[in-house]
């Protein structure tokens, strides 16, 4: 396995990201804070009804996600932590066990064909007090400027 960052795509807010997930059969959209310039040195609470500065990230064709611990106080225990994972940060897992086994399961399928596990890909978002680990053929991002509650009914809405 070998664990790729995906760099440059959103500085995450590493005080509270306050993530959002919503999904269907097929999309999932996960929507959460990022960091904002503050001209203020002091740190600054968020305002979840009324900040702005949001990422959307849209997984199509998603096969499985999970989403809970550990967090960045317990993410030295987890497997991956040995091939560099860190808190705050958006990976691909390349040679995925999750992709592995999930496709021993799949072998059982009368019309099974190896090929279809060529386009997925295993997609790691770590927060401040949980991870998300989602299997898609793919991604989509954009930041927002709205609350992320407006951006959460957006989101719905695009269900």
């Amino acid at each position: 396995m070998e664990l790729i960052e995906l760099k440059d795509l959103f500085e995450m807010d590493c005080g509270s990201p306050s993530p959002i997930l919503l999904s269907n059969d097929n999309e999932l959209f996960i929507t959460f804070y990022v960091d904002k310039q503050s001209l203020s040195a002091i740190p600054q609470e968020r305002n979840t009804i009324d900040d702005t500065s949001v990422c959307v990230l849209k997984f199509n064709m998603y096969l499985k996600y999970s989403f809970g611990i550990p967090g960045d106080e317990t993410i030295h225990g987890h497997p991956y932590r040995k091939l560099g994972m860190e808190s705050y940060s958006f990976y691909e897992l390349k040679n995925s066990d999750l992709i592995k086994s999930l496709q021993d399961i799949d072998q059982v399928h009368p019309q099974y064909n190896p090929k279809k596990w060529e386009i997925y890909r295993h997609y790691i978002l770590t927060f401040h007090d949980n991870m998300f680990e989602c299997i898609a053929q793919g991604f989509e991002i954009r930041e927002e400027n709205t609350s992320l509650y407006n951006q959460a009914a957006i989101m719905f809405n695009q269900l």
